[in-house]
């Protein structure tokens, strides 16, 4: 591995650990936390090295186990920040447990998206062109230009991503602290986090009502009714609801059985599960 000189060996030893162990960051996921916990595991022998005291290292360890979902090739650059400002509280400095999550959290979303469209909507489909010719010709050399032109920029990327995210995030966190910056990118981080949740709210929870009756001869369709309302606005009560239960210390996992029941009782009881409504 490379070695730069801006880098201690420690820090390099420390961060080329977490290169290899990020590899795994798509293999513990799971519905409550997503990449939560394979996050924290990655970072686990740094978070060791940076803090002697194991309160504060169960703490941190704790700390990035909240939820966390972004593009893999894009995530040790999250990562290398992250060190940073762990290695900041470490020694002394005044950076709050809620700074830490909130740059996770404002940047997961936004790197998901250039992450997912550049190497799954766009390398992808190049090296599958490129090697798809000469794969149905029989020719080896398909399958090896596949692999070189879409894991060499991938591996690349995540080894270098996470020592200049690391490196930048060192040099100039001080600063950001002393001029107030740090405060200011917490709160936009944290408000382009809850954008990005808004938005995934809109795309990815669907409650449509099927219910349609006929009252004095006029069609009435329930789904219309609460369009006319606000656009939306089941989706959004499920996902409000879900969220203050959640605050509420409920058990994330009943929640989940408590939305699955619901959805297969709404279903059988006629209410939704059809087509949208024209």
């Amino acid at each position: 591995m490379y070695k730069d000189k801006a880098l201690s060996a420690d820090e390099s030893k420390m961060l080329t650990s977490v290169f290899w162990r990020q590899h795994l960051l798509v293999a513990g996921i799971n519905h409550v936390r997503m990449q939560g916990l394979a996050y924290a595991w990655i970072l686990k022998n740094a978070l060791k090295k940076l803090y002697t005291n194991e309160a504060d290292y169960y703490a941190a360890m704790k700390r990035h186990t909240q939820f966390f979902n972004t593009a893999p090739q894009l995530g040790t650059f999250i990562m290398g920040l992250s060190l940073s400002m762990e290695k900041e509280k470490a020694e002394g400095k005044d950076i709050d447990d809620d700074a830490i999550n909130a740059v996770k959290v404002g940047l997961m979303g936004p790197f998901a998206g250039i992450g997912d469209s550049f190497f799954q909507g766009t390398l992808r489909i190049i090296a599958t062109g490129v090697g798809l010719g000469l794969s149905q010709a029989g020719n080896i050399l398909g399958i090896v230009l596949f692999s070189l032109i879409y894991s060499v920029p991938m591996v690349w990327l995540r080894y270098y991503g996470l020592k200049l995210s690391y490196m930048l995030g060192s040099k100039y966190l001080q600063e950001a602290m002393e001029s107030g910056l740090l405060k200011v990118i917490t709160k936009g981080a944290s408000i382009l986090g809850i954008i990005m949740v808004g938005a995934m709210t809109f795309q990815m929870v669907s409650f449509p009502i099927s219910f349609q009756a006929k009252i004095g001869g006029v069609d009435f369709v329930l789904q219309k009714v609460l369009d006319s309302i606000c656009l939306g606005i089941l989706p959004l009560s499920i996902t409000l609801f879900c969220y203050w239960l959640l605050k509420k210390q409920a058990n994330p996992a009943y929640v989940l059985i408590g939305l699955i029941v619901f959805a297969y009782s709404t279903v059988f009881a006629g209410l939704t599960g059809g087509p949208m409504p024209k």
